[in-house]
């Protein structure tokens, strides 16, 4: 009775439908519900991921973690996606050491509304939730080592020296003692062996007439290890 139990369970495991991650950038609702009920009359589960793909600049694209040659699943989310006017040129099998594909069952649908494709500078911008006053900064071109914070209320500090701070697009705006200071703001991601990190750095405007205050002429980076 045991082994007909446990044989029954092997099966019922054997026959459970994959499921699909569905993850979406700007897809309308009802869209996106159509795809949804149309995923499902074929037998898939689907789970809906607040969570937006994570390169949107590259399109739509589809993790399918299945062996190759077991192909049914992914003709069916295929063939219901191009109907819907979405195409991908990206399937890749998992190479990330991520929650839900280490299972085969597991399928990640990620579209992206071609209307709402941005750059990679943008996205930056859009996925920028590091903000320059959460962060410390440090020197990098500098013999004496300095360290730049900045305050919610517009007060910075480098080491023991209290500054104003502003912030206009690319361009940060250190002032002590009725003398300024312009610096070039940009971020990027970087890997660092197995860990993507936010770089943000600050280089200083050309200024003749601060060569004397030195902390002025440093360039400051921050690293932000990022979660993934």
């Amino acid at each position: 009775m045991k082994f007909h139990a446990f044989f029954f369970i092997l099966v019922l495991t054997g026959c459970a439908p994959s499921t699909v991650h569905l993850h979406s950038y700007k897809v309308p609702e009802a869209e996106k519900n159509e795809i949804v009920t149309a995923l499902e009359a074929t037998g898939l589960k689907v789970l809906i991921s607040e969570r937006k793909p994570p390169l949107v600049n590259m399109g739509s694209f589809i993790i399918y973690p299945k062996d190759d040659g077991d192909n049914d699943d992914l003709v069916k989310i295929l063939n219901i996606i191009n109907e819907k006017g979405y195409t991908t040129g990206l399937i890749a099998k998992n190479r990330v050491k991520n929650h839900e594909y280490r299972n085969s069952n597991n399928i990640g649908l990620y579209l992206v509304n071609s209307d709402g494709l941005m750059s990679m500078r943008e996205q930056l911008a859009a996925e920028f939730a590091v903000d320059i006053t959460e962060v410390e900064f440090s020197s990098t071109n500098c013999t004496e080592a300095y360290k730049l914070s900045f305050d919610k209320d517009g007060s910075a500090r480098i080491n023991d020296i209290s500054l104003l701070w502003s912030k206009n697009e690319d361009t940060v705006v250190l002032s002590h003692q009725n003398q300024s200071q312009k610096f070039t703001y940009s971020n990027k991601y970087e890997r660092n062996g197995a860990t993507r990190e936010l770089v943000m750095q600050l280089v200083p405007y050309r200024n003749n007439t601060l060569d004397s205050i030195k902390y002025f002429n440093c360039k400051y980076q921050s690293r932000t290890p990022l979660i993934e």
